[in-house]
């Protein structure tokens, strides 16, 4: 039976996590994923502070420079460089493939965090002509990265339930970047023609759709059945439904581009290929085998809720109802805005409650175990603060929401503000785990020194 990662690390690393006597925890060093949690949170911050500051532009439409600078800090900073850096850390932690390159990830480091300030400056001042210099900076990062988790999948076996997801994922990844790579030059070249706003929509659908939404798929078949101590998903039907998704979200997206009439019926076929997909992972909840119970799966919960709405909003659209006008546009970014902050960005902070403090202590802890007292997993976050983290981000992105449709300046303001609290509740906890990662340090040369103190034949010097 599998065990509860968090248990096991409570007592000796086993299971998925390698075991070896110098340091039980086989992944990267904690610094190379840590720098990108760190600037995907502060790209979110950035994110919210911007859109306070010109809330009135984001109930304009939504093809304009302040909006999309604040979309791409979210969707590239935040959600992108966020999965990119959990991803050096999740292979070995759940997969026990050990990451294929330390190096290559610190060489993506750089032109990702380059080529992302450069997008949002350029989106931000209007300067579009720059923008293609950013969008090749993020497509040289993208290259090292789907290189090296390549080569890192290679190790998973490829009977594994998880990995056409995550092999999708990836592919999604490389179409979203080569496609906004495109759109970038466009600002220069103009080969577009007319079809920018439809092509806009398109990427946008492969980015939340294909890209993030297949990976949060694949982890969550993998990961679910750990913390749940349930079995896995038979191979075959997993890959029947991962086969049905990759047609509607393939389809959707061409019909997106094209403006065809078919995109409402290839909507419903990506809602319920992911619906059946949703509804497996809660099979374990179904049949009474449910994790402990918290905050972090209050939020995990909350995100499906979002996913929910933004459904709705999206076959409202897709089916023509709401009409070609102002609605319209406003549902639009409502729905845009429920998809990125609602679904993605919940499920990333309830995942990260989990996450992120499991792998600082297998880092920092586990070695001297045995040696002295360490806290536990559960210990490293400040439980009393998630509650305030869930009870701001919720009705934060509810009233946003309804601020954007109405639309209300000041309800939207106010959603923001509200979210932006969650945020900095959130990220505070985050840096108090982030705290442990320098402390067990000196403890483990002082009980090493001791050990040489009192060993026989030894004398202090």
């Amino acid at each position: 039976m599998t065990r509860d990662p968090e248990v096991v690390a409570n007592e000796r690393p086993v299971g998925p996590v390698r075991v070896r006597a110098e340091n039980p925890f086989t992944g990267p060093s904690l610094w190379l994923p840590l720098r990108y949690l760190i600037t995907g949170q502060v790209s979110l911050l950035l994110a919210i502070a911007l859109a306070v500051l010109r809330a009135e532009d984001l109930v304009e439409f939504y093809y304009q420079g302040h909006l999309l600078a604040i979309t791409h800090l979210i969707t590239l900073g935040w959600i992108t460089t966020t999965i990119m850096g959990a991803s050096f850390l999740v292979a070995p932690l759940i997969f026990s493939a050990p990451l294929y390159s330390e190096r290559l990830g610190r060489w993506q480091f750089p032109p990702l965090v380059a080529g992302i300030a450069v997008m949002v400056v350029h989106f931000w001042t209007g300067q579009y002509r720059g923008l293609a210099t950013g969008a090749a900076l993020v497509l040289v990062a993208t290259v090292l990265f789907l290189v090296n988790l390549s080569f890192t999948l290679r190790r998973i076996p490829r009977k594994d339930v998880a990995m056409p997801y995550l092999v999708a994922a990836l592919a999604y990844l490389a179409a979203t970047v080569v496609l906004g790579t495109l759109m970038a030059l466009d600002k220069v070249l103009d080969f577009l023609g007319g079809q920018v706003i439809a092509t806009i929509k398109g990427h946008a659908h492969l980015a939340a759709l294909g890209w993030v939404s297949m990976m949060i798929l694949g982890v969550g078949h993998k990961m679910i059945p750990l913390l749940t101590a349930s079995t896995a998903e038979e191979e075959r039907r997993s890959r029947r439904r991962c086969w049905i998704l990759n047609a509607g979200i393939v389809g959707l997206f061409l019909a997106l581009v094209t403006r065809s009439r078919w995109v409402f019926p290839l909507a419903l076929v990506v809602v319920l290929g992911f619906g059946s997909a949703l509804w497996r992972l809660t099979r374990p909840w179904r049949e009474g085998k449910r994790p402990r119970p918290d905050w972090s799966t209050r939020h995990v919960l909350a995100a499906f809720g979002c996913l929910a709405l933004a459904i709705l909003f999206g076959l409202a659209l897709a089916s023509g109802l709401l009409g070609d006008d102002a609605l319209a546009s406003r549902v639009a970014v409502a729905y845009a805005f429920l998809g990125l902050a609602g679904w993605i960005s919940l499920m990333i902070m309830g995942m990260s409650y989990r996450v992120v403090p499991l792998l600082v202590w297998l880092h920092r802890y586990s070695p001297i175990v045995h040696d002295e007292p360490v806290p536990k997993v559960s210990e490293l976050c400040a439980e009393r603060w998630q509650p305030w983290s869930f009870l701001l981000l919720v009705p934060g992105v509810i009233l946003t929401a309804g601020g954007l449709i109405l639309p209300s300046v000041a309800s939207l303001r106010a959603g923001l503000l509200l979210l932006g609290g969650g945020v900095l509740v959130f990220e505070a906890n985050m840096l108090r785990v982030y705290g442990h990662v320098r402390r067990p340090v000196v403890a483990a040369a002082t009980a090493e020194q001791s050990r040489e103190t009192m060993a026989p034949g030894r004398t202090a010097q």
